[in-house]
């Protein structure tokens, strides 16, 4: 046993389940449906920062696919950079494309200052912790989700501070390409200002010590976007979804 692989395990032996986890790194794939229509893939990975135990890398990459390309051709990719104590962001990376309206975007947070590089230089004070719209997913993986629990964190996006009240609302059975599992869903309410955003984000964690996203759904003005979760690997060898099957 290597120096590197003596010190996982040592690690892995002082964290909790989910943490450990996280420290093995971890591989999600959904189907993503529009309207009940399958129009693609998505795949969300988290990981330490090569050999920095002290930083989680998570990314989340959605891709149209098949016909639904042909008409509506998407892919996404964020990647954000967490402190694993705390999962406070300190780099969140976005690269948009889709129907060929590309957007690219990078904050770093350090010293309670958010720079973010679009196409100018903009700044933002932030507190510590904050987290951002795909940490906040991990995050609400390492807390309490008892129904009937609530929680209230700060959250950063596109140069704005959000509040979010996390609530856990009730159990229930999901049956997914991945196996059906007992799950508690929550719902994260996101504000500003007072105004609380019109979209609405149901997310069904399993009910057990991994709290793992098997559902997540987002309902806006033109329907709702839902990703299934359809397989859970151990590891990360690549950040890119697979295609629909033919």
């Amino acid at each position: 046993m290597n120096l590197l692989s003596a010190a996982i395990l040592a690690a892995m032996m002082l964290t909790s389940p989910i943490e450990q986890t996280f420290v093995q790194g971890e591989t999600l794939d959904y189907t993503v449906t529009w309207m009940k229509v399958t129009g693609g893939t998505a795949r969300m990975t988290i990981a330490p920062v090569g050999d920095d135990s002290s930083r989680y890398r998570i990314t989340s990459v959605a891709k149209s696919s098949g016909g639904f390309a042909r008409i509506f051709r998407i892919r996404d990719e964020i990647e954000t950079i967490v402190a694993r104590e705390d999962f406070s962001t300190l780099k969140f990376s976005k690269h948009l494309d889709e129907k060929g309206d590309k957007m690219h975007e990078v904050t770093t947070i350090e010293d309670g200052v958010a720079t973010r590089v679009r196409q100018k230089v903009r700044k933002l004070s932030v507190p510590r912790p904050v987290l951002d719209p795909i940490s906040v997913i991990y995050y609400c993986r390492t807390i309490d989700l008892t129904p009937g629990k609530s929680y209230e964190l700060t959250l950063y996006a596109d140069l704005k501070l959000y509040t979010v009240h996390v609530h856990a609302l009730r159990r229930e059975s999901v049956t997914t390409p991945a196996g059906t599992f007992n799950t508690v869903v929550v719902e994260p309410q996101m504000s500003s200002g007072g105004v609380e955003r019109q979209e609405k984000l149901l997310i069904w964690y399993t009910d057990d010590e991994r709290h793992i996203p098997v559902r997540i759904r987002t309902e806006v003005k033109f329907g709702s976007v839902t990703a299934t979760l359809k397989n859970i690997q151990s590891g990360v060898k690549s950040v890119d979804p697979p295609p629909l099957p033919k």
